[in-house]
């Protein structure tokens, strides 16, 4: 069984710097998206590796797929309140 963690939906309410990065690029104000991101180990004997989180563009379905590092720098491009 797959689990996954959810986030609210989220609508942007305003756009505070463009990006070119994928399926950010296109996002409108008044857009919704909704972030996940599968419940399972991070790594093995190895060590750890990146969990990425998938953001979903709810208006058309459209995905991109960021790591916990990489997803705060996006999300601050943007102003969101939950829907």
């Amino acid at each position: 069984m797959n689990i996954f963690l959810k986030s609210e939906v989220l609508e942007v309410e305003k756009i505070i710097t463009k990006t070119n990065a994928k399926m950010f690029k296109d996002l409108k104000i008044g857009d919704k998206i909704m972030l996940s991101i599968p419940v399972k180990k991070a790594g093995s004997n190895r060590g750890t590796y990146a969990s990425y989180i998938t953001i979903e563009n709810l208006q058309n379905g459209e995905r991109a797929y960021k790591s916990f590092n990489q997803i705060e720098d996006m999300l601050n491009k943007f102003e969101f309140k939950i829907v």
